[in-house]
């Protein structure tokens, strides 16, 4: 891409006076005629370099929100309006702790939580009571809490640690029975490969019926010749077969789109419609004044009659209408701020298709300009 924009301002320089070079400039810098693609792009090593990346990964989805549209503007500099990307990249997520807080739970939080019996009796309360106390908390914040808790028909006062990844989860710490167990000579381990790997094996004999899926954050000493020790996080989870170590370091993709101006992150879900799609629509609107005729054609052939002034013809509005019929049954749950863009065939002499872009506001979908 780069070359051929190089060669087309080389030639330009050889014929300052052609007009005609003028003309396809013009075109390609048109707002009213932008070209329009599409993309699929993984990041490579280069790229990151590029974006000053020196680790050659993002340390969060807001950091990569930033810059891509900056990557996307140099890679694609003669795409416009309507021009989509799915980029996809490395993200960094820290397991390390970065701050640690002590706190017992009191009667009044009990109270002001709705715990009435003054204590907690499931997993859920804890985060909850965390939720409540440390609403703005971020990731690698430790929070060793101390509780009541209700079990076999007792209470007792207990304390656990619980850290915020992505979302608060209580820590399985080790104690020296356990490192014994997982083979060590001391109360930590002294290499972190050997540690990730020995309680990979350890947690099968603690969980022996865990299921596909489950997970849990585990929290190991490291020992550091000269220095103090190192509490090292590791979550793992359950394949079905075996315990695997969660990388810090995920594959995460964004989508992008090009507003005209710049590229902006953009949650657009393109959609084509199938042919039960017209037969909803069809039986939704076929009863409703001003409808009967285009809806009953729409039924019949599966798609949209354009031809304007037939008795079955579809305006935009009518079709705007009709989409949004079938954008609350097929997605209900969208929240506002949704996009979509919609693929429909048509009849106007020939069948091809045509596309409109629909914005979910305030409950209600409408044409995105």
């Amino acid at each position: 891409m780069k070359k051929l924009v190089f060669l087309l301002v080389a030639v330009g320089a050889m014929f300052t006076s052609c007009d005609p070079m003028e003309d396809i400039y013009n075109d390609l810098d048109s707002v009213d005629n932008p070209i329009v693609g599409s993309v699929e792009y993984t990041l490579v090593d280069d790229d990151y370099d590029a974006l000053g990346l020196t680790y050659g990964t993002f340390d969060s989805d807001d950091q990569a929100k930033e810059l891509i549209p900056g990557f996307l503007s140099d890679t694609y500099p003669i795409w416009g309006k309507g021009s989509s990307a799915f980029v996809t990249y490395d993200l960094y997520k820290s397991n390390s702790i970065k701050s640690t807080t002590a706190y017992t739970v009191t009667e009044d939080d009990y109270a002001t939580l709705g715990f009435s019996y003054g204590n907690f009796d499931s997993d859920g309360d804890m985060t909850t009571l965390l939720m409540y106390k440390y609403p703005d908390a971020v990731r690698g914040d430790l929070v060793e809490l101390t509780y009541l808790y209700y079990a076999s028909g007792s209470t007792t006062e207990v304390t656990n640690s619980f850290v915020m990844l992505d979302s608060w989860e209580m820590i399985l710490e080790f104690a020296y029975d356990d490192y014994i167990a997982m083979d060590q000579s001391y109360a930590n381990f002294s290499n972190e490969d050997v540690a990730e790997f020995n309680i990979s094996i350890y947690l099968k004999s603690l969980y022996p019926y865990a299921m596909e899926g489950d997970s849990v954050v585990t929290m190991y000493e490291l020992y550091v010749s000269g220095a103090d020790n190192e509490m090292n996080l590791v979550p793992y989870t359950f394949d079905g077969t075996s315990w695997n170590a969660v990388s810090s370091v995920i594959s995460s993709t964004l989508q992008f789109g090009h507003d005209g101006t710049t590229w902006v992150p953009d949650n657009t879900i393109t959609y084509t419609l199938v042919s039960a799609d017209y037969t909803y629509m069809s039986s939704q609107l076929s009863s409703v004044s001003g409808y009967e005729t285009p809806a009953s054609s729409m039924g019949n052939y599966g798609n949209f009659d354009r031809r304007e002034g037939n008795s079955a013809y579809w305006s935009l509005e009518m079709i705007e209408t009709a989409m949004g019929i079938l954008l609350d049954y097929n997605d209900p749950t969208a929240a506002d701020d949704q996009k979509y863009l919609m693929t429909y065939d048509i009849y106007n002499g020939s069948n091809t298709t045509e596309s409109m872009s629909l914005i979910k506001t305030d409950g209600v979908w409408v044409i995105n300009e």
